[in-house]
């Protein structure tokens, strides 16, 4: 049985799901929201992050982005992934566009770690 989202989930997927195949999965005690069965950006406590790399980093911290970061067994650990700025989800022509990077970003990752399985495998 899936779990029903929470108000503030629905609230983020109100802006999301005009742009595109997305939905919403229950993970680690916040959410994946996926584009076409891609997760290309996370909520967790009430906050929603996309998907970033080299390309996209620059405009996140740009614009006041904070890096999505856990407490690991080790300390600290921080993952791709950046708040989305309220301008952006107040623009529906610049959200798409920022969409489209954040899934961009999630297949060049799944394309790099594909590709590092296979080098690791060949030594």
């Amino acid at each position: 049985m899936k779990k029903k989202p929470p108000d503030f989930v629905d609230q983020f997927l109100a802006c999301l799901l005009p742009h595109g195949p997305i939905s919403a999965r229950a993970m680690f005690g916040g959410w994946g929201i996926y584009y076409d069965d891609v997760i290309f950006a996370i909520i967790v406590e009430k906050q929603l992050y996309f998907r970033i790399d080299e390309n996209s980093r620059a405009d996140f911290e740009s614009r006041g982005s904070k890096q999505f970061i856990y407490e690991g067994m080790k300390g600290p650990v921080g993952m791709p992934y950046f708040t989305v700025p309220d301008s952006i989800l107040k623009n529906p022509k610049e959200l798409k566009q920022w969409i489209d990077r954040a899934y961009l970003a999630s297949l060049s990752s799944k394309k790099s770690s594909k590709r590092s399985k296979q080098a690791t495998r060949k030594k």
